[in-house]
Order: C-alpha cells, then structure tokens, then sequence
C-alpha cells in the first residue's frame, strides 16, 4: 500500500459525515444524501472494482477509487468502513475510528463494523470500551457464542458476575448443557457468595451427564473445600459403592484425609496408590506432585529431599522408565537441587532414550556438555540428534565442534558441510552465519583459502557483524597481503562492535602496520601490549600470545623503538605458540626487523 499519499480527502469525509450525525448524537440512523440513479450506478461500479483491486494487493488503485466513491457519497457506510481500514494501516487511528463510528451510526444493523471496532479495542486492552460493540453484536446476533465468550470474559474481569452468568446461560441455550460453562457458573456464583445456585449448577451437570461419576466428585470436593466434611464423605462413599476403582475418587479421599487430620491414613493411602502395579501415570505424577510440595515446604534438615529421591528410585525399580515420570524428575531437580548437575544430566540423557524427539532435553545437554568440555559424549548425543532432527542446524555445529576438539577434522568439516545443506529459509541466520564462519576456519587450516573466503562470504551474507568471520577473513587477507583496504574496514567493523577485544585490536593494528600506517598500528596494539606493563604482567594477559608479541615487537621497531621491540620479541620466544615467523630468533639475535 505503499505510495497512497495522504489521506487528506478521507479525513474530510471523517469531518463532513460527523457533522451530517451530530444532531442525532450518533443514536438513530443519520440522514442519508440521497443519490441519482446515475450516481448509484457510478457508486456501485466504483466500489465492486475498488473491491477487486485490493483483493489483488493494488492498494493505492484501490484507495484512489474510494475515494472517488467517497466524493459521490460521502455518507455511504460501506465506504467509510473501507477507508477506515486503510486509516488503520497508515495508523491513523483517530481518523479510522471517528470513521468506523460513522459508519456503525449510518449502518446500526451491520456487525462487520462493530466488529471491527470492538477488534480493535480488545487489542489496546480497552474492553470497556469494547463492551458495547459486543452487547450490540450479541443482540443482533443471538447465535453468535463466541461473542457471548468474550462477553463473559469481559464481565468476569470486571465483577460483573451475573452478567457473566446471563452470557454463559445463553451459550447453555446455544449449544447444550456443557461441563465447562456449569464449572464456570459455580465458580462466579462462588465469589458472589451463592454457594447454594453454584453448587446446583453443578448438581444439574450431574443430572446431564448421571454415568459420570467425576461429575459428583467435583461437588464432593467443593463440600469438602466448604468444610462441609461430612455431605462431602457421603457423596465419596456414594462413588465408592458405584466405582471402587475410581482413580479420581482415590485422589479425592487422599484430601479428605488431610483435611479431616487422619495423617497416617493419608500417608498410608498415598504409598499404597502410588506403588499400586495399577496406578496409571497420571495418577502418580499428581501423586508425585503433592509429596514434592509436602516435603519440600520445610526440609531444613534434608529429609525431605530424601524422602523424594526414594520415591522416584522406587518407582523406576518397580515400574522402568516413565517419560512423563522421568519429566517431573528433572523439574524438580531444577527447582530443588540446581547443583546437581550429575543427576540433572542422567535423568535428561534417559529422556532422551525414550523421547529423541525432545529438542529442549537435547539442548540442555548440548549446552552442559560443550560448557564441562565433555567432546565425546558431546559427539554421541549430537550424532544420535542430527539423525532424529536434521533440521536443527545447532545439532551439526556442536557435532562439528566436538569433533574438532578430538582432532577429527576432517569429519568435523564434513559435519559442519552437512549442516550447511540443512539450512532453510526458516534457519536462523545467525546460526546459518555460524556454520559457514566456522567451516571457513577450517578450509583455512586445511590450505583451501579460495574455499575459506568464500565460506567467510556466504557467512557475512547472513549476518554482517558476524565479528569471529569478520576478524578472521580480515587476519588471512592481511598474511597475504591482499585485498587490505577491504581487510581494514572489516577488522575496523569488529573493533567498533567490541571495543576491548584484544585479540580484534591486534588483528586491526596488524593491518595498519601491513599498510605501512606504523604510528596508526602502535596506537592500538598498545591497548593489547602495553608498553609500560612488567614481563610477568603480558605473559598472563588474556589475548596475548606469542606472535601478538611479536606484531607488538614489528611494530615498535617500525617506529623506531627498537629496545622496546627486542624486549616483545624476546617474550614472544619465551610464550611459543602457533603462528610465530621463521625469522623471529633471527630479530632477536640481530636486534634488528626482517621482513616475514
């Protein structure tokens, strides 16, 4: 919809329709121009083609014939709906509502518009405002239960609760006797204090549904939740007599129990339901849930901790591996024993067993195996990954990581080439931008410069302040001392991006110093080596190796401080490293600098 220009003429038929409606206080239907026969026609052929127009996405088209609609009638509400949707696009809101409003006065019957009007209220959180619309859309659809829905909502934010239950036994008319809506009913009745109509709503489900039995469950625990022990027990006993297997009703004594204070029936009654070899799993994850939550409430000598261990340890001996079991294991592990990593990585690793699908088990353990340098089963878990999710690109940089830790690079390459061929539009750019930076490091070890670059440019194309890509590309460009004007402005990108990074800084000052710009280069490598610092100091400096020193010691000899330079270059011998030149003890023992 770009190129519409202003909305000048719409806003004056915002202006010129509003004065037209004022008299009648936007209440009753406004006077209507009425039109020609000819200018009906010209309006209806004007409006079906704007209507196809922007069907096919040619707005401006489209809002230039509205408008010429607009000049022929400047009341016709169909229009001024229209132009109120363009106004919401170009976020004229002001301007879209006083026109929506006009078109709902002009149109009092059409519920599109106050649709569009209670839409768009209910997206700024305005429901008051909202309101309204709804109530008259309710009324002039009665069928519409949706409307009623978000009435209830409304009403139950705002206290208005028998609204809410008006609205709620109109959809019960609509569609039929519904456990949500009675559950809904009781709760409002509840906090309007009418225990007495909230539990005959519920006493009426009961009656709509009589073979259900967690139906009379439900009113049996709001009994017992009222205090109410003894009409809740009977209801209990009740179901009893009809389901002596009820699960439901077994978790349901469970809290009588406690409520009542009979403890060691509770407790008894808990274990016997959660070892029983007929107890489904869900009753015993809420089983689970209420002893974390009863023994971790004070557990200030560790007992309670214990006593949950044993219970998952016993039901795995028991019973195997449970997914949804082994799930609550890990969550509490979370929450009550955050540095038991050990037991945190066993539970996930059996998650896994039994659901590879898991990606967020698999990502936790990615992560704690990268973090603890554990390559091996790194590689393990990440094989075993981009079989069940190739998909994920995450899964082939971390296979590729572990496997060039081990020194397996060759297949490291090949693992980070596989994830390439993975990518999609979908795949996170950066992580695309990852894959490529780092199998561009890897073609550079292995002499394919041509293949590296173009690695680096595949991975800048994806993400531009890639700042690992962007050092590299530009360090390999300056030791052949090619392309260094692109070289600089790369390495100057990283040293904007990271500041303090001395290992950037060394790069960028590298750079000046193979553009002969000497005095530029001592500026910055004097933030990574400075001068003043002791021996000792230097050697344990995070990003300072050996040949950092020896570009400080090239640099400072280009400069002219040649004490300084013998002094870099003699530590530089003395921290070793990958990278150093050939003729390094050749400056040492001449004192003087040789080209590399």
């Amino acid at each position: 919809m770009a190129g519409c220009g202003t909305a000048q003429r719409t806003r004056q038929a915002a202006k010129t329709v509003e004065a037209a409606s004022a008299a009648k206080g936007g209440v009753e239907v406004a006077a209507r121009k009425a039109l020609s026969l000819n200018d009906r026609m010209r309006l209806d052929y004007l409006f079906q083609e704007a209507s196809k127009l922007k069907l096919q996405d040619r707005h401006s088209e489209a809002l230039d014939l509205l408008r010429h609609c607009y000049d022929i009638a400047p009341d016709a509400p169909e229009v001024l709906y229209e132009l109120s949707l363009y106004e919401l696009y170009f976020r004229n809101d002001t301007v879209a509502i006083d026109l929506l409003e006009q078109a709902t006065r002009l149109d009092p019957r059409n519920t599109f518009y106050k649709e569009a009007l209670a839409t768009y209220y209910l997206n700024r959180i305005q429901t008051e405002k909202a309101l309204p619309y709804l109530e008259a859309i309710a009324e002039l659809k009665p069928t519409r239960s949706d409307v009623l829905a978000q009435l209830t909502r409304i009403y139950t934010s705002l206290d208005r609760q028998a609204d809410a239950i008006r609205a709620l036994d109109r959809i019960e008319l609509l569609e039929g006797k519904m456990p949500s809506v009675s559950y809904q009913k009781f709760a409002l009745y509840k906090r309007m204090g009418q225990l007495d109509k909230g539990f005959a709503e519920l006493e009426s489900l009961c009656h709509e549904y009589p073979h259900d039995m967690n139906y009379r469950l439900a009113i049996a625990d709001q009994l017992l939740e009222a205090d109410r022990e003894a009409e809740a027990l009977k209801i209990y006993d009740e179901v009893r007599a009809a389901e002596p297997q009820n699960a439901a009703l077994h978790l349901s004594m469970l809290q009588y129990y406690r409520h009542t204070g009979a403890d060691s029936l509770f407790a008894t009654t808990r274990d016997s339901l959660l070892y029983a070899p007929k107890s489904d799993t869900e009753v015993r994850v809420a089983l689970l849930r209420d002893l974390i939550a009863q023994e971790m409430r004070d557990d200030s000598l560790g007992t309670g901790r214990r006593h949950v261990v044993e219970a998952f340890d016993n039901l795995d001996r028991r019973f195997g591996a449970d997914l949804e079991i082994l799930q609550l294991r890990a969550a509490y592990l979370a929450t009550y024993e955050k540095q038991n990593d050990s037991d945190f990585v066993a539970v996930m690793d059996r998650v896994i067993q039994l659901e590879p699908a898991n990606t967020q088990a698999v990502f936790y353990l990615i992560q704690y195996y990268g973090e603890h340098q554990q390559f091996e089963k790194l590689e393990d878990l990440c094989r075993r990954a981009v079989n069940t999710h190739p998909e994920e690109l995450v899964c082939h940089f971390y296979l590729g990581i572990a496997l060039y830790q081990q020194d397996k690079k060759a297949e490291a390459m090949k693992a980070f080439e596989d994830g390439i061929v993975q990518k999609t539009e979908e795949s996170r750019p950066a992580m695309v931008a990852d894959l490529y930076s780092t199998l561009g490091d890897l073609y550079h070890e292995a002499g394919r410069e041509a293949d590296a670059f173009a690695a680096y440019d595949s991975c800048l194309v994806y993400q531009d302040d890639n700042v690992g890509c962007l050092n590299n590309y530009a360090y390999y460009l300056s030791l052949l001392g090619r392309d260094l004007d692109k070289a600089e402005e790369m390495s100057y990108r990283t040293i904007r991006l990271e500041p303090d990074n001395k290992t950037y800084l060394d790069t960028y000052a590298w750079i000046l110093f193979m553009k002969e710009r000497y005095a530029e280069a001592a500026h910055y490598i004097d933030r990574v080596c400075p001068p003043d610092s002791t021996d000792e100091a230097l050697q344990k400096m995070d990003g300072v190796s050996g040949v950092v020193l020896e570009h400080a010691g090239d640099i400072a000899a280009k400069n002219g401080k040649m004490e300084q330079a013998l002094r870099f270059w003699t530590l530089a011998q003395r921290v070793g490293g990958e990278g150093l030149t050939a003729v390094l003890p050749k400056k040492v023992r001449t004192k003087r600098y040789y080209d590399n």
